[in-house]
């Protein structure tokens, strides 16, 4: 494996560096001295408040039985402030071994709701091979108060509101409900999917409908089946939402302030000619599922969507949602520009950090927007933009481009920054960054590499501090031609960051698949 070293210099002796600290500072993670934190549930936007919960385990670095719903709000999707846990396991309840993930909506009258999956363990003697590890319902919790702003109290209403899968399916798992449909001027139903898998044979979701989101659900039937039995027998927390070869540039989705955790139209389209003779953006649905367990990347299908079902014969083969090993069950909404916004649980490197060696773990991936390519063929994904707020101040050292910003670059073109001309690397040659006069007034480093293979199978280029800044992170950016697998590893400790990135990166357990491309 080659290995680029190279170290920062002056760009990061004007940023004063806080002592260092073992949690996240902006990506959202465990609040409490101790705690897990997995998949993201539930994003929505009631009455201008955005709402985001996980998957929670309080007072452990680890995961285990009992988890709940973890909860914070913002205004902006940017600054969070913790709420109380909004949802725990009921002693003796459908749930009273974990309350696991699901979606949040808003119904006919205005009340939030949280649809989730309760579960309650199996009895060794009850265990099937491949069968799930649990018995698993699908419940609903309503709003205390759907009047206030941070919704801290939430009420469960007793039973299941969807029934159990037909008799002799012989399913792999049953959880993690998602809204596809809500009720609209020309449809009075309700959907929602259930994330599946047909033992033995492959994943899929079941879908259900009806008039009332509360209560007579009714089994439509399978949305559709896996392309490729080969690659997954189960569909966790799988994902729907329409997407656009445009981002949207004004508030649209959301205008009564109100977006679930879905927001589909459902009016599948393809390119349309204006009077101008230029094309309307293409419009598809895509369908992200969480394949099998957590060591596989998220897989998107992009293709149409009617009334349950999605033609899977007709969809894109499927896309990775990531490019590294660490990104798994993902959630979406709408928000109120009309932007598909998802999260996803980024879990831990365990030679990083071990199981047990620190008081949390875990946290979610920052907001990323969705849309397609132009020509509709391609998931197409960037930050959040407001995330730029998180900057220190509006400049970047840049390197990597020739003395300005590349043409059309959204996070460069908002930044006003100063830009350095290209460095050519060499493997195992230690290059210095710039100068002071290059960096004066810059409050960070954006880096654009374009990496000649020749006979290697991968590349590290390891960002070591300098001198100055013996306590400051480093971090390495790993990059494997064969598996197309990207990896950034954070560490103090060059010893750690030379030994993590001489390892293989890990080969998805799936085949080779197209990635997305990050705009």
């Amino acid at each position: 494996m080659a290995a680029l070293l190279a170290s920062f210099a002056a760009p990061l002796a004007r940023v004063a560096v806080e002592p260092r600290v073992a949690r996240p500072i902006f990506h959202l993670a465990p609040t409490a001295p101790r705690g897990w934190i997995n998949d993201p549930n539930g994003p929505l936007l009631h009455n201008g408040t955005y709402h985001l919960f996980w998957q929670n385990v309080p007072n452990s670095s680890e995961w285990s039985w009992g988890l709940g719903w973890g909860h914070a709000t913002s205004k902006d999707l940017v600054q969070w402030q913790p709420q109380p846990v909004a949802l725990e396991p009921s002693p003796g309840g459908l749930d009273r071994h974990g309350c696991f993930s699901g979606c949040a909506t808003v119904d006919v009258n205005g009340v939030p709701t949280i649809l989730y999956t309760g579960v309650i363990r199996k009895a060794p003697e009850e265990m099937e091979p491949g069968g799930s590890h649990q018995h698993e319902a699908q419940l609903l919790a309503v709003a205390a108060d759907p009047d206030d702003p941070e919704l801290k109290e939430w009420v469960k209403l007793p039973g299941q509101f969807l029934p159990q899968p037909p008799a002799g399916m012989h399913l792999t798992g049953w959880r993690d409900p998602f809204i596809l449909q809500t009720p609209t001027a020309g449809s009075p139903w309700w959907y929602v999917m259930v994330g599946a898998g047909l033992k033995d044979k492959c994943g899929t979701a079941l879908v259900y409908r009806s008039k009332d989101l509360k209560q007579g659900w009714e089994y439509v039937g399978p949305l559709c089946e896996s392309a490729d039995a080969d690659m997954h027998t189960m569909w966790e927390c799988p994902i729907m939402a329409q997407l656009s070869s445009k981002p949207p540039t004004s508030a649209a989705a959301a205008s009564n302030g109100h977006a679930s955790s879905h927001v589909n139209s459902f009016a599948s389209g393809h390119s349309a000619p204006h009077s101008d003779g230029c094309s309307q953006p293409i419009g598809r649905h895509m369908l992200c599922v969480s394949p099998d367990y957590c060591v596989n990347v998220p897989l998107c299908y992009l293709g149409s969507y009617a009334a349950g079902r999605f033609d899977m014969a007709a969809a894109s083969s499927p896309q990775r949602l990531d490019l590294g090993d660490i990104l798994y069950a993902p959630n979406m909404l709408t928000d109120d520009q009309g932007r598909t916004v998802l999260w996803a649980w980024m879990q831990e490197k365990q030679l990083l950090r071990p199981t047990g060696a620190y008081d949390s773990s875990c946290c979610l991936c920052v907001p990323r927007v969705l849309y397609l390519s132009p020509d509709g063929t391609r998931l197409l994904q960037e930050p959040l933009p407001e995330l730029q707020a998180l900057r220190q101040q509006h400049s970047a050292w840049h390197v990597g481009t020739a003395g300005k910003a590349p043409a059309g670059n959204a996070m460069a073109d908002a930044l006003e920054g100063a830009f350095e001309a290209p460095l050519a690397l060499r493997p195992g040659v230690p290059v210095q960054l710039g100068g002071a006069s290059s960096s004066k007034g810059s409050s960070h480093v954006d880096l654009e590499l374009t990496l000649t293979r020749g006979e290697a199978d991968s590349v590290v280029l390891l960002l070591q501090p300098f001198e100055g800044l013996a306590d400051a992170a480093g971090a390495a950016i790993a990059y494997c031609w064969a598996s197309d697998t990207l990896q950034v590893i954070h560490s103090t400790d060059l010893a750690t960051l030379e030994a993590v990135a001489a390892m293989p990166v890990p080969t998805p357990a799936f085949k080779q698949l197209p990635g997305p491309t990050p705009e």
